[in-house]
């Protein structure tokens, strides 16, 4: 954690990946960022700091979050939603599947357009679905095809246990020892983590 939250997009329907006007693409491109100008835009930007927890830091004053890939600032409104999920669990059980305030069932459908547009896709052929350890499984299930020559697996040194468990199982599945097969890069030294 270093020291402000990063903003939104204004539109709430528009994620980062998707496309932008060109113009803007070109001047963000072509504008250099020092920490005085990137505050002044934050200030100028009513974004959507104010809808996240920002946990302090050092120093005390809200942290600078630049975590997101794996537990990005908590949004103000999840405890609420929480908690709608769990009441209507204990009033529904079962059929909150199709009757809850937002059906389980069908939790996937409102996002299917904005991840395809994330991910330059149709929305038929995406799906949000479980966390990234079972996902690494199933696409590793799908499409590992180990040989004698090739074989080896590239993961991130430091990658969370879950992560380094299913791409060694997927290995020693296929025959391989994974102390031989997984291979974890990490920082050459003096680069940053």
């Amino acid at each position: 954690m270093v020291s402000a939250a990063p903003t939104a997009p204004s539109d709430a329907t528009e994620l980062p990946g998707s496309t932008a006007p060109a113009a803007a693409a070109s001047t963000a491109a072509s504008t250099a960022l020092d920490l005085a100008d990137a505050r002044a835009r934050d200030a100028a930007d009513p974004g959507w700091r104010d809808r996240f927890h920002i946990p302090p830091g050092p120093d005390g004053e809200p942290s600078i979050y630049l975590c997101g890939n794996s537990l990005g600032l908590q949004p103000k409104a999840t405890a609420g939603v929480i908690q709608q999920e769990l009441d209507d669990w204990a009033r529904l059980g079962v059929e909150g599947h199709f009757t809850a305030a937002r059906p389980w069932y069908s939790y996937h459908e409102p996002l299917q357009a904005p991840l395809a547009r994330l991910v330059g896709a149709l929305p038929h052929e995406v799906v949000p679905m479980n966390g990234l350890s079972t996902n690494l499984h199933l696409l590793m299930a799908s499409f590992y095809r180990p040989t004698a020559a090739r074989h080896r697996i590239v993961i991130e040194g430091g990658a969370f246990p879950s992560d380094r468990y299913a791409v060694a199982s997927q290995a020693r599945f296929h025959g391989y020892d994974p102390a031989e097969a997984v291979v974890a890069l990490h920082p050459r030294e003096g680069e940053a983590q």
